[in-house]
């Protein structure tokens, strides 16, 4: 506590100092990024009005049609050029510098994420991964644990034909939010999940049952295992390949650092332990590092703002602390 008070201070030294000006500047390219999607729009729109006077008597209506979203393509275009350039401005001189404040050690990679490949090996969500992008990647080491988080959203796709043979697609999202893997300084045997449990929480005893029935049939995460912490089993349901390895692994003090932890967060909380490293899937449908829009009426940021951003890559320190994974009470294989 006493170093989070520490670095909640620094911060305050580093926004009066380094941070204002690139504060400043940074407002000035967001009103700069804005003046120029305007400028553009304004020079596209008479554009348009003209070509179609001028070959409207010659194009029927699907081709004007084309013409006008052809126009609204461009204008997307130019309108992303010039955000991106406002947003890399703000991730290298703001992002990564509050990372330096948190470790000096902290890397962030404002283009890189987690892979595909590990996202996959923490087996946390069953569907299959039809789209998946990843940013805003941190590694470091805190203490004696290595870890690396990032932003990550997963989707599938369904698809539908209608009675006119028209086919659909729709997009869903399997997660979206942060991504976060350390090292657990010990080799696990099985794999166990610690997942959402909304059965029991809605319908109670009737619900771990319905858990008991399912974990028969989906053996993708093992049997049901159960935990003789109630306020932790109202939170969560644990699944292993190994029940007397995930009570070892569960032990009372981490299932209530785990429930305290999830109730901070107020977010769904997945969880996995494989081979020697934990996996947290924690959801939000919060952009988390990204600038101010060039469309606020006001984007300069505050003190106050700085500090959100702060908490949000200091992340990684958080679950290390209040997980305790600093913590070597076993010996790695």
């Amino acid at each position: 506590m006493q170093q989070a008070s520490s670095k909640t201070e620094n911060l305050a030294q580093l926004y009066a100092g380094e941070l204002q000006p690139i504060v400043e500047q940074l407002e000035a390219k967001r009103q700069e990024a804005r003046r120029r999607a305007l400028m553009s729009l304004a020079g596209l729109v008479p554009l348009f009005l003209i070509l179609m006077l001028i070959f409207g008597t010659f194009l029927d209506f699907f081709a004007v049609i084309i013409l006008g979203f052809a126009g609204v393509i461009t204008w997307l275009g130019i309108n992303r050029s010039v955000q991106q350039k406002y947003r890399e401005f703000f991730k290298s001189e703001v992002i990564a510098r509050l990372a330096r404040l948190v470790d000096p050690s902290l890397v962030y990679y404002q283009d890189s994420g987690i892979s595909i490949e590990e996202f996959r090996r923490s087996n946390l969500f069953r569907n299959q991964i039809d789209r998946y992008r990843a940013e805003d990647f941190f590694t470091g080491l805190i203490g004696a644990t290595q870890f690396r988080f990032s932003e990550v959203h997963a989707e599938y796709k369904t698809t539908s034909t209608d009675s006119k043979g028209r086919r659909r697609t729709q997009w869903h999202t399997i997660f979206r939010g942060i991504f976060f893997i350390a090292d657990f300084n010990k080799h696990f045997n099985g794999r166990t999940y610690v997942l959402p449990d909304n059965a029991e929480r809605m319908l109670g005893g009737i619900g771990r049952m319905f858990q008991s029935l399912v974990s028969q049939v989906d053996r993708r995460h093992g049997e049901l295992v159960m935990m003789e912490d109630p306020e932790f089993e109202q939170i969560f349901a644990v699944r292993s390949t190994d029940q007397v390895e995930a009570r070892y692994i569960l032990s009372t003090s981490l299932m209530q650092r785990l429930t305290e932890f999830r109730q901070q967060l107020n977010q769904p909380l997945h969880i996995a332990f494989i081979d020697s490293q934990i996996y947290l899937a924690i959801s939000t449908s919060k952009n988390h590092f990204e600038p101010p829009s060039i469309w606020s009426t006001n984007a300069l940021l505050s003190h106050a703002d700085i500090t959100e951003y702060f908490q949000d890559v200091r992340m990684a320190e958080q679950i290390v602390e209040d997980l305790n994974l600093n913590l070597r009470i076993w010996t790695k294989k």
